[in-house]
Parts: C-alpha cells; sequence; structure tokens
C-alpha cells in the first residue's frame, strides 16, 4: 500500500514543479527565451566540439559525425585507413613469398586463381586507399595547419619525390617525434649522400627512439664506411652523444670491413672525449670470436698507455696492481653470485692481489680470466696462495686454447685445504701450433660439476703470478 502512494507524492511533485516552470516563463518570456537559447548552444558546443576529442582515437567515424572537420577524428581515421593499406600489401607480398619457395615440381598450383581484372584489382583497390589517407590528410590540415602527423601522412600518399621530401621536412619541423618521417628523411639524406643531413635526423631518432636503433646504426655504419662520411661521423662522434657506447656495440657487427670500428676509435683519441674500454672491448671480443686474435691484440696495444708498454710481459698485470679494465687481454672478472674477486691490497708494500670470498651456501664463483697470445712452446705457470678453502670440489688456474673447442693446455691440482703462509701453485703447459690455439685463455674458476659441487666456503689471497716460457731441453743439450 506503500508504492501507490509514494507514487502519488511524485507525480504531484513533478506536476507542481511543471506548473512553477511554466509560470516563470509566462512571467518572463525575455529572460527564460534567453537561458533555454544559452543552454542549447553549450550543449552544441560540447557535443559538436568537446566530445568529438574525446571520441576521436575510439571512435573516428561517431566524432566525424558530430564534427566533419576534427583533426584528431580525421587523423584517426586516416591512420585506421593505413593499417588496411599496410596489410593490403603485407598479404600481396607474402602471397610472392609463397610462390617463391613453392616446390620446384608443382609451382603452377601455388600460383592465384585468375579472375577478371585481377591484374588491375590489388593495385587499384591500394590506390583508392592512398587517396582516401591523401583527402583526410588535406582536411586535417586545413583545420590544424601545424599537425606534424597530417604532413606525414600526406607525404606516404604522394609520388612526386620531391614534393614527399618537402613534406616529410615539413612533418619533422613540427615534431621531432615523428620518427617514420625521421627515418624516411634519413633513409633518403643517405641515399642522396648529404651525410651531414642524414647524421641529424639519426641522431634526433636515437635521442627519441630508442628501439630503433639497430636500423639507426647501420646506416651510421655505411656512412662511416664510406670515404665522404667518414669524418662527419667522426665528428658526431666526438662530441660524445649518449648513444655512443651503444653504437661501438653494435659496429663489429655492421661493419662489412674489419678495421672499420679501428679506424673510427683511433680517429678519436685525441678528441675531448676519447675511446672508453666498454667501447673498444665489443671490437676486441669480435675479431676474438672470429679467431683473429692477432688483429685483436693489435688493436689492443694501440690503446695501452705508454708506461704499461714498457712493463708488458706475457701475462698483463700479473701482480694484479690495477684494478681491471675488463679488455680481453687484461683482466676481466664475471658476475657472481654469494661470492666476491677482486684485486686487494697485501701487506706494508704496496703489494696487491687477487682476493676471493664466499658466502653461506651454493654460490656462482666470479671466474677471473685473461685471453693472452703465447708463441708455440713450452710455458710455466707460478704463483702463491693463502687462506682456506672448504668445498667438494676447489679451487683451479687453467690455460686453454682460445678458439675451436678450447682444448685444455694445462692446470693445476684443486686448490682446497688451510693454510696462513704463502704456498707455491703452479701449472705446465704445452702451447701448440694449431689454427685454434693462436690466441690462448688463462682463467681461474671454480672446478664445479654440478649444482651439489656449487658448495664452497673460505677466503683466500693469490700473488705474484709469473709465465715464463720453459726452454726446450734439447736446444739446451746442444
Amino acid at each position: 500500500m506503500k508504492r501507490p502512494h509514494h507514487r502519488k507524492q511524485l507525480r504531484s511533485a513533478l506536476f507542481a514543479r511543471g506548473k512553477g516552470f511554466v509560470s516563470h516563463v509566462s512571467s518572463n518570456p525575455m529572460r527564460s527565451v534567453i537561458s533555454i537559447t544559452a543552454g542549447l548552444i553549450l550543449v552544441w558546443l560540447v557535443v559538436s566540439k568537446s566530445l568529438p576529442y574525446v571520441l576521436a582515437t575510439s571512435a573516428p567515424d561517431t566524432a566525424l559525425a558530430l564534427n566533419p572537420n576534427n583533426p584528431v577524428a580525421l587523423l584517426a581515421k586516416a591512420e585506421d585507413i593505413r593499417e588496411q593499406l599496410l596489410m593490403l600489401t603485407g598479404s600481396n607480398e607474402s602471397g610472392a613469398s609463397a610462390g617463391d619457395t613453392a616446390s620446384k615440381g608443382d609451382t603452377i598450383a601455388h600460383l592465384p586463381e585468375a579472375q577478371d581484372g585481377s591484374f588491375q584489382q590489388p593495385r587499384s583497390e591500394r590506390d583508392a586507399l592512398r587517396r582516401k589517407i591523401g583527402r583526410l590528410a588535406v582536411r586535417a590540415l586545413a583545420n590544424d595547419p601545424l599537425n606534424a602527423k597530417a604532413y606525414r601522412l600526406l607525404a606516404e600518399t604522394t609520388d612526386d619525390p620531391d614534393l614527399v621530401r618537402i613534406l616529410m621536412r615539413e612533418a619533422v619541423k613540427r615534431s621531432r617525434h615523428e620518427t617514420i618521417a625521421q627515418f624516411w628523411l634519413l633513409n633518403d639524406s643517405a641515399y642522396q649522400k648529404d651525410f651531414g643531413s642524414a647524421l641529424g635526423y639519426a641522431d634526433i631518432l636515437l635521442r627519441t627512439r630508442s628501439d630503433v636503433s639497430p636500423y639507426v646504426f647501420a646506416y651510421l655504419t655505411a656512412i662511416a664506411e664510406d670515404p665522404a662520411g667518414f669524418s662527419l661521423v667522426v665528428q658526431e662522434l666526438a662530441e660524445g652523444p649518449g648513444w655512443r657506447p651503444a653504437f661501438f656495440a653494435a659496429l663489429p657487427r655492421n661493419a662489412k670491413q674489419t678495421d672499420t670500428p679501428l679506424k673510427l676509435m683511433t680517429a678519436l683519441r685525441g678528441s675531448a672525449q676519447p675511446i672508453g674500454n666498454t667501447e673498444i672491448a665489443p671490437y676486441l671480443n669480435a675479431l676474438i670470436a672470429k679467431n683473429l686474435i692477432d688483429a685483436a691484440y693489435n688493436a689492443w696495444l694501440q690503446f695501452l698507455p705508454k708506461d704499461q708498454l714498457d712493463t708488458l710481459g706475457l701475462i698483463t698485470h700479473a701482480n694484479f696492481e690495477q684494478d681491471p679494465s675488463g679488455l680481453a687481454f687484461d683482466w676481466q672478472i664475471s658476475r657472481g653470485v654469494n661470492a666476491i674477486s677482486e684485486f686487494v691490497p697485501v701487506g706494508s708494500e704496496g703489494e696487491r692481489a687477487l682476493h676471493v670470498a664466499f658466502g653461506v651456501g651454493r654460490v656462482k664463483f666470479p671466474e677471473v680470466r685473461q685471453t693472452v697470445l703465447l708463441p708455440p712452446g713450452r710455458y710455466r705457470l707460478e704463483g702463491k696462495l693463502r687462506g682456506w678453502i672448504t668445498a667438494k670440489r676447489g679451487l683451479r688456474w687453467q690455460l686453454t686454447c682460445a678458439s675451436g673447442s678450447r682444448r685444455v693446455l694445462g692446470e693445476t691440482d684443486m686448490l682446497m685445504g688451510r693454510s696462513q703462509q704463502w704456498r707455491i701453485f703452479a701449472l705446465e703447459a704445452d702451447v701448440p701450433q694449431t689454427e685454434d690455439c693462436r690466441g690462448q685463455i688463462l682463467r681461474f674458476f671454480h672446478d664445479s660439476r654440478s649444482a651439489s659441487e656449487e658448495l664452497i666456503s673460505g677466503e683466500a689471497w693469490i700473488a705474484g703470478l709469473r709465465l715464463e716460457r720453459v726452454p726446450d731441453a734439447s736446444a739446451v743439450l746442444q
């Protein structure tokens, strides 16, 4: 019985409000007309101006129905059509690819079925989509003359190369983040051998879109390998851009000429931003991976300070007198887990040592290694060690070939146990005159073979390494 009563009260309230509104309009007709008109204008502005911007990207057709000249909706519609065009182009290309990979015995069966006008239909469909994109871009520019995307879309639908170039330049003038236009201009400038402009576009792309850096680095490498572009690339690198380390990391893979990285690094040696070890390392590692050990060693020597050249031996920094540089022909320390390898001072006379220490539980040992270049012959490595190591399998020094199967040439016994006094360890190795052993790797590692053998504890110090060639016994007798 309460619901009918409430409904009756609601109807009465609405009737009273409606009667009051009519009474107000009758008593103030001019003011009421102005108020209603203003309200309708506000509604129209919201519907025709603000709402289309809200709907532009998610529902461009609806936005254009409310405001046919909304530039954001026009460009969103153009992008949708552009996706259709790319899909159409991609489907045709994939069809051609399938034909290329067809069996030689039955190539006809893989050809598309013939239809009337089939030769013109794909091309005409693409042209129609391009015209639609162009018209939408022109309408967007008419309503937003500073829109970079509109210039780029219009350029993509233009056949005249000179006009395309002008439109792409207009796009990047209005926004450095117009990646497609920047990349098009990079490619065009490199093709036209306008290397100065190409480097400018490359720099912008690398600063704004790091994800395209592999492609941009390929262009920079090609420019550096052109005699007309080499000095320009050096000038760009000499300014120390943030992307320079990544460029040198990719350079060995991109370069067609083996000595291109070395030429660039040598040219930067006297600049305000000289080459660093992290930039040299990828080149040396790439040469070693190709078994060009001699070339890698000679390149490394060119960047070694003179005072180190004068004291260079078979092992670089055999007394651990300097922290690892990370380069191949110096000490390198890999990342470990629950363990450390470090160079530290020992004693009061400035002597330094390699210090290793382990936490509790399973560890991943931070291996210490150095690539060396030893002529064929017999060698002896000696050093001293103190400390205590508890493990199923201990630590070991080992000399292996740097390439191929990396066969073991010699190794110490496993080092474990306890001694507060310095103890001498040694290994002897015969370096063969074979292609896979043109270079060698001296490494200090934990000789574990399974997860259960990764349990190790303690700490130790290693110092006074000495690697010498052992005279041939027959030559001594003679």
